[in-house]
């Protein structure tokens, strides 16, 4: 149509001319003669051609990038079920790839101690390790020439030390082992029990605070990726393309298999913004300039 436009708008400048030079008038051309014959002229079809997918490719081709699309995003989702469900079952101090539930154990408690007075380092001093409960003394070593002293693979729980020398006070601490960052101990010289409480573990990071958080984890991630299913669903029924790609990026928080399941469901979303002109909303309401 846009030739045939433009050959009928030659064909009246010619016809022009031949009219003046029949009547021997001037010849006449303006550029908006020119302009007007030369330039094309928009029509419906342009309106229907901007709406066609671009870069080239056909509906069918576009229609499998779709179904493309909600395959993988089904993938991913489905790995992120199976990764709560792991979380809900297992062990989170293995499945939890944090360096907060990776804390250890047992550590090796070492210590110095010193006198009150005058801050010298005392050797020679019984150190002993009590059981809070029973008293029962679970582990004993003495000071070297530094005050140092050290208890190794001791358990995480709160338990009794206890420091005593002839001639000085016993010192009695209440607390929970750590790797680093203990203070050293000081004894006065007289006689009797000082009791210390040093710390009790609380606000300390236990496996019960593990388990629930990787229970949280673990519903969190199952519901995330219910939500990717439902968006795979969306993408394959060609509905709502927004609210198709709202569900998928909620559905990124599924942690399938920690990286691969958000992997494939952001390769869908990629996907799925290519068959864009697939979905119903986009076709029914293209944002195209209106040309006519």
């Amino acid at each position: 149509m846009t030739d045939l436009h433009r050959e009928a708008k030659l064909a009246a400048l010619r016809e022009r001319v031949r009219d003046q030079l029949d009547g021997e008038d001037e010849l006449v051309v303006t550029s908006s003669d020119v302009e007007a014959a030369a330039l094309p002229q928009p029509n419906s079809n342009r309106l229907k051609d901007l709406t066609q997918w671009q870069g080239g490719l056909d509906d069918g081709t576009v229609a499998g990038l779709r179904q493309f699309a909600s395959v993988v995003i089904f993938l991913g989702s489905a790995l992120g079920i199976l990764s709560g469900l792991l979380l809900l079952q297992g062990n989170p101090v293995d499945l939890l790839s944090t360096d907060l539930l990776l804390s250890e154990r047992t550590v090796d408690l070492r210590m110095q101690v010193l006198e009150a007075e005058s801050g010298a380092a005392l050797e020679g001093l019984r150190v002993e390790w009590v059981d809070l409960d029973s008293g029962t003394v679970l582990r004993s070593t003495t000071t070297d020439a530094y005050g140092w002293f050290n208890l190794e693979g001791v358990l995480t729980e709160a338990r009794l030390l206890r420091i005593s020398a002839e001639g000085y006070r016993t010192s009695e601490l209440e607390l929970v082992p750590q790797s680093a960052g203990m203070p050293p101990v000081t004894l006065t010289p007289g006689e009797g029990v000082d009791r210390t409480v040093l710390s009790t573990g609380e606000g300390q990071w236990t496996l019960d605070d593990a388990v629930r958080l990787s229970t949280t984890i673990g519903v969190l991630t199952i519901i995330s990726g219910a939500v990717g299913l439902m968006a795979g669903l969306e993408v394959r029924r060609g509905g709502r393309y927004r609210r198709t790609q709202y569900l998928a990026g909620l559905a990124l928080f599924s942690r399938g298999l920690i990286v691969f399941g958000p992997a494939l469901i952001l390769l869908g979303m990629i996907t799925t913004s290519f068959a864009k002109d697939q979905f119903a909303d986009e076709r029914e309401g293209p944002n195209v300039p209106d040309f006519r």
